[in-house]
């Protein structure tokens, strides 16, 4: 039975991991728990950066940045075309039965490669420069108002319930 794995930051701060939370996180490059998560939700994350960019392209920039991942990896390149087909874990074709790694094969050039490096957009407040002294003026104090003294209205005691005989 495969265990449900739990995405939570790593920093402690936030119990899950969510767009808007990783999206301006420092430590975004590093966090193997949002690696787990983007591979699994990279159109949600994507989506969202845009999303933000777009509604407010005065105050934020789109930052591309890669995530390197260090793994053996093995990449599929099509003869005929010369593109990248796929990247596979190495467990994943040492797994494969020798039909399968064949059918894998035809056509196809292998390269054992150590690193991969995945894209990742974050989201960054764009930076003004401050040509002016910025002054702070003190808050002023409000007038206090004057009291004015109210006289109670003399209160009338209630009457007591009368017995019956």
């Amino acid at each position: 039975m495969k265990k449900s794995r739990l995405h939570s930051c790593e920093l402690k701060r936030y119990r899950q991991i969510a767009p808007p939370l990783c999206a301006v996180c420092p430590r975004i490059l590093k966090c193997r728990s949002f690696r787990v998560w983007h591979r699994l939700n990279h159109n949600e994350y994507l989506d969202f950066v845009i999303g933000i960019c777009k509604k407010f392209p005065d105050k934020y920039t789109m930052e591309v940045s890669f995530m390197p991942e260090k793994q053996n990896f093995v990449q599929i390149v099509d003869l005929t075309t010369g593109l990248i087909e796929r990247i596979v874990n190495l467990s994943e074709i040492e797994a494969m039965t020798p039909e399968e790694k064949l059918a894998l094969s035809r056509n196809k050039n292998l390269f054992i490669v150590t690193h991969r490096l995945e894209p990742i957009v974050r989201v960054e407040l764009r930076k003004s420069v401050i040509r002016e002294a910025v002054q702070f003026q003190p808050a002023k104090e409000p007038e206090p108002e004057p009291i004015v003294e109210v006289t109670p209205e003399p209160v009338v005691a209630p009457k007591g319930k009368t017995k019956k005989k």
